[in-house]
């Protein structure tokens, strides 16, 4: 492994040379991992993410796998979602609470088999919590971290480069669906997943070796298509309500206000139950919806929340915000005060770039292509 000058106790994906080897120059932690975040400009990755394809090292979403007689009975109490009526191939996006109904993470599952089910986490540690939990839980589980690693194939030839890749059946793998693929004698699972709110797909590499030959592969393929290298585009994410945990989500937040009632299952019992029927039955005081900023295209990321003022005081805070090039316009998630997240009250935001008028819209800002969660033949 080359060194690159960053802390050897955070670690590097199967993929990280190849990233700094085409041209990654920003890495963040994420989950004890480095995570390239930055190659060309991120107006110039949006494009590539919506008119063509990109490639992403994303081997920091840890995988925490669950297994045992009594998996299914453990990720029912650790999540409030149903997960009984996922069937293995399938994938589902769950949310896992604490006690309190806090958010904690918000993962894309995969039932591997009846009794065997991946996390594909955000960046907290979700292996801890599970592992914690099942201590005391009285399951019999076992909860472990596997050498799995994905990178994304995310645009609209994505598809092509993938049927390049693994075949065309690759092209019947429906939306939330996994199956298994191979190539030059490299075991993948793939997935129709991905964080961009565009067709694309996860491929998750299967042990730690070759990580470098796969990139090449993809690369390769991709070159018809105007591949290029990048890395999950906050433009194109907030663009479609798409949400970050540890930055628009935290365990200071709760499902509700994000308006994730419909993956709740209140017939079943989990962790957090009797705080978020509380929560429920009280009514939230406070809802994630989008807002427009007015003025000049915003050139600096809110490296903090910025607070939401209306009649003359504080009432809610921004937690991401960014110009959009299609829409022309500053954009933002906002967590607002009930009733003035939907009550005709002026509201301004106090930016790092002065204060802007704001105005309150639903999510998400732009949706999701038809194609991304349609049957592709």
């Amino acid at each position: 492994m080359k060194a690159h000058g960053l802390n050897p106790r955070i670690k590097k994906s199967p993929f990280f040379d190849k990233a700094v080897e085409y041209g990654a120059t920003e890495f963040h932690p994420y989950n004890g991992m480095w995570m390239p975040v930055g190659y060309d400009s991120p107006v110039n990755e949006y494009w590539n993410v919506l008119e063509r394809v990109s490639l992403w090292d994303v081997g920091v979403e840890k995988c925490v796998e669950v297994t045992g007689p009594d998996a299914e009975a453990f990720m029912q109490m650790l999540t409030p979602r149903d997960i009984s009526v996922i069937e293995p191939g399938r994938c589902a996006y769950i949310f896992l609470v604490n006690q309190d109904g806090g958010l904690l993470n918000d993962p894309v599952m995969l039932r591997m088999a009846k009794d065997r089910f991946w996390l594909s986490t955000a960046d907290s540690d979700m292996f801890l919590w599970a592992k914690g939990v099942s201590a005391f839980a009285g399951f019999d589980v076992e909860v472990n971290t596997p050498h799995v690693y994905p990178v994304q194939l995310q645009g609209p030839r994505s598809a092509e480069i993938m049927a390049d890749v693994f075949g065309d059946e690759i092209l019947d793998l429906r939306y939330y669906r996994w199956t298994r693929g191979t190539v030059d004698g490299i075991d993948v699972i793939i997935s129709r997943t991905g964080y961009s709110s565009e067709l694309g797909y996860e491929i998750y590499l299967l042990g730690q070796d070759r990580g470098g030959d796969l990139w090449e592969i993809l690369m390769a393929a991709g070159e018809p298509f105007a591949i290029a290298p990048g890395s999950p585009n906050r433009i194109r994410r907030i663009e479609g309500g798409v949400l970050d945990y540890a930055s628009d989500m935290t365990p200071d937040d709760n499902p509700l206000e994000f308006g994730l009632e419909r993956l709740i299952d209140w017939e079943k019992d989990f962790l957090g139950k009797a705080a978020l029927q509380k929560i429920r039955d009280e009514g939230v005081s406070r809802r994630m919806t989008g807002i427009f900023l007015d003025g000049p295209a915003l050139q600096k990321n809110n490296e903090h929340h910025w607070p939401i003022v209306g009649d003359g005081r504080q009432v809610g805070y921004v937690t991401n915000s960014v110009h959009s090039p299609r829409l022309d316009r500053n954009i933002a998630l906002a967590m607002i005060d009930v009733p003035f997240d939907a009550n005709g009250a002026g509201l301004t935001v106090g930016t790092v770039e002065g204060v802007r008028n704001a105005e309150r819209t639903t999510l998400p800002f732009i949706a999701s292509p038809p194609e991304k969660t349609a049957q592709l033949r």
